[in-house]
Formats: C-alpha cells, structure tokens, sequence
C-alpha cells in the first residue's frame, strides 16, 4: 500500500476518533448543556452500547477503502488538478452524495418493510448524539456508498485531494448535525446549508428534512421542515 491509502486511513481513523470523544462529552452533563437543541441527556450507557455496531461499520468503512483505493483506484481517482476544479469535484460530489441520500433516505421511512428492518435501527436515537451517524444497519451503511461514487464516476474520477476534502466535509458534517448542539451562526448564513436543526428536528419528527449536506431537495420536493429553537423547545410545521 502507498502514502495515499495511510493517509486515507489516518483520516478515517482520526475523524471517528473525535466522533467518539465528542460523544463521550455531550453525555456528560457538564458540557454544552446551554447549547443542546433538545433538553434531553444521553447516558454514558447508551454510547457504550451503540459502541460495537459503530466499530463494525467503521471497519467496514477503511476495509472497502483500502481495497478500492488499492484495486480500483483508477476508475474514480485522478492526477492532480487545480485548487479551484478540487472544489468544483467536492462540491458535485457533495451536490450528487446528498441527492443519492434524499432518495435513499426518503424510500426508507416510506417504505414501512424497511423502515423496521433497516432504517429504525437509526432512529432509536430520538436525541442523537455525534457517533450516531455510523449508528445504522450495515446494509444501510453500505448503500451510503453508492452516492458518492456515481459523482466520483460522472466526473471521469477525481483528484485524491478532493477525495480527501470530500471524506472530511462529508464525515464531519455528518458527525456534527447528530450532535444536537445548536449550529453556529456563522454557518447558517450559509444558503441551502443542513444545519444542526434541520437534522435534529427529522429525529424529532421522522417524517421530513430527508437531505443531510444541503436543505435544497427537501426545498424542491416540499419535504422540508420550519424550525423555530426557543431554549430548548423545537417547533415544527411544514413548510409549504
């Protein structure tokens, strides 16, 4: 294995390692009380037993890593490119990732089969923490693949940068939006951005704000919830 597949699993390993450590502060009540969505605090307990499915799944994760970056590299990763064209392939990649995930994620709840085999593993979490975004069935964990590869491939590959750009945006947000802290204002200025709320208020709600990265597919298919956060009260309608 080359430089590229350590680094790839070095930042894999460190992103879920804060993942964890997030977690472990946030189910302590000593930390971001004032700044939780909702009331509401984990147990320590609960982050131990959703433990063991998030180690497999990040196993999961560096093992596929490991052998597409090994056998398949040439079909999606590419020579070098300019700093600007390494924001337009994370962006589209962003852009088409998220528009996967809404369909994929839409079909689950909709589809009650699913839904109880699958997708409700997930949403035992009412009041997510961070390492709950890997909390999900594998099959479902699996699936999430798919997304950002079909961008990867509609763009002829990409630069290992922007892949790594992609996999720390992708990863972070993700780990932050299952925070349920609530979103800086610095990043709400930010148009169409899925903010802390947004996704909190879907594991409140469960029937809406589908779309993770961007709010736009919720927009566009009258999906998406209104939030209104006073304290630590979320009232939800939807929008029109």
């Amino acid at each position: 294995m080359d430089s590229k597949v350590y680094i790839t699993l070095f930042l894999l390993f460190s992103i879920n390692t804060y993942a964890f450590i997030y977690s472990f502060l946030i189910t302590n009540k000593s930390f971001f009380t004032k700044s939780k969505i909702q009331s509401k605090i984990i147990s320590f307990s609960v982050l131990m037993e959703r433990t063991p499915l998030v180690i497999f799944n990040v196993a999961v994760l560096m093992i596929l890593t490991v052998i597409g970056l090994v056998y398949f590299r040439e079909y999606y990763i590419k020579e070098y490119v300019s700093i600007s064209y390494i924001f337009l392939e994370v962006f589209f990649v962003l852009l088409i990732d998220d528009f996967f995930f809404y369909i994929l994620h839409r079909k689950m709840h909709e589809n009650k089969y699913i839904y109880k085999k699958i997708h409700k593993i997930h949403h035992r979490a009412n009041t997510p923490i961070p390492f709950d975004y890997i909390y999900v069935h594998p099959f479902e964990w699996l699936s999430g693949f798919i997304g950002p590869f079909i961008g990867m491939l509609l763009l002829g590959g990409i630069s290992v940068y922007s892949f790594w750009i992609y996999l720390i945006v992708r990863n972070l947000h993700e780990i932050h939006i299952h925070s349920g802290i609530k979103s800086s204002s610095l990043v709400n200025i930010i148009p169409f951005y899925g903010n802390n709320e947004h996704h909190d208020t879907h594991h409140a709600k469960r029937d809406g704000n589908y779309s993770s990265t961007f709010t736009l597919w919720d927009r566009i298919f009258k999906t998406k919830l209104n939030i209104i956060v006073t304290g630590y009260i979320v009232i939800v309608n939807f929008s029109v």
